[in-house]
């Protein structure tokens, strides 16, 4: 049988460090005590400890890291332009990126996968318990979008969709709309029972009357969206603005009105929230709360940047970071 590799992570347990300690201490890189390095190095010459070539060269440019990037789907394109810009702002910093979706694992597998592979994970993770994140990550920091961190050693850039919800909502009001509906992920991808979104607890705050009874849940796809108008019409033909829970369900609403009859927007107002090219080519164009991509991707480099060049003393308090969503209006609005 073939000797089993020995890990980074095999010289961090034995020494009582972090991973990046054992890189920094290996690669003689970042502030750390001489005592500190030494008992590293011994640990590693201990269990016969060799870097890969790979982290060797990356250690050997300054600030240069790998990151792990775990995104929900690559079939929503939301995801995939998300990616594109986390891409572009890591190859911007000299920074290698490794992509995995939730689609190949758990959380916890995916993590535990990656913690052997980089200096830092960010992406979206819906594990329920955020200290098993924590475990799994193995002293790395994690960088958590859509989820507000509350546990050391885990970080956020969380989206104000209460902000970018009441804007829109407003918006809707001046350009005449009073009756609102909305088309809310099942989430049916999500581990457990359902619960509500921070997009449906925003709408439902900031709806006013009756908000509640204007809510439809539906698989989260054209399809889903198209059966979710279908659901919503026919419970409530009076709306005159439906909201949807993404873009990609919006896309399938818009033509679940078309097929019903129901012109968009002479009778009916839909605007999605993402803000996804793809709804710049439909017709008619897809209004939207359009998520800045750009702004969410360099927010989490300039947290896991200023993680990875502090001193290592363990698991940081979280730190959080806010986006705001701003409407895009196009012609379905």
């Amino acid at each position: 049988m073939a000797k089993q590799r020995i890990t980074i992570e095999d010289v961090a347990r034995a020494a009582g460090v972090s991973r990046q300690t054992v890189t920094r201490a290996v690669n003689d890189t970042g502030r750390i005590s001489p005592a500190t390095r030494r008992r590293v190095l011994e640990a590693a010459e201990a269990l016969g400890y060799r870097p890969s070539r790979f982290a060797s060269n990356l250690a050997s440019r300054r600030r240069s890291h790998a990151i792990g990037l775990v995104i929900a789907s690559f079939r929503n394109p939301y995801y995939t332009e998300l990616a594109a810009e986390v891409l572009d702002v890591a190859a911007a910093r000299g920074w290698q990126t490794v992509v995995c979706s939730r689609e190949q694992g758990t959380d916890l597998e995916l993590i535990s996968t990656l913690a052997g592979q980089v200096d830092a994970i960010v992406g979206y993770f819906v594990a329920e318990d955020q200290a098993s994140l924590a475990a799994a990550a193995r002293g790395l920091p994690v960088v958590m979008f859509e989820r507000t961190a509350a546990v050391p050693g885990l970080h956020s850039v969380d989206l104000d969709f209460e902000q970018g919800i009441e804007e829109l909502l407003e918006e809707l009001r001046g350009r005449g709309a009073a009756r609102f509906g909305l088309i809310e992920s099942d989430g049916a991808t999500a581990p457990g029972p359902y619960q509500p979104s921070e997009r449906r607890r925003a709408y439902e705050k900031l709806a006013g009357p009756g908000s509640c009874d204007t809510v439809v849940m539906a698989e989260e796809s054209m399809r889903g969206g198209a059966e979710g108008f279908r659901q919503l019409w026919s419970a409530s033909p009076d709306l005159d603005a439906v909201l949807v829970f993404n873009d990609l369900m919006a896309v399938g609403a818009v033509h679940g009105a078309h097929t019903l009859g129901v012109s968009v927007p002479a009778d009916v107002r839909i605007a999605g929230i993402d803000g996804l090219s793809l709804g710049s080519v439909m017709t008619p164009s897809l209004s939207t709360l359009s998520i800045d991509r750009l702004a969410v991707a360099r927010t989490a480099a300039n947290i896991v940047d200023s993680l990875l060049e502090a001193p290592d003393s363990g698991p940081r308090e979280s730190i959080v970071r806010t986006v705001t969503p701003h409407p895009l209006w196009r012609e379905s609005a």
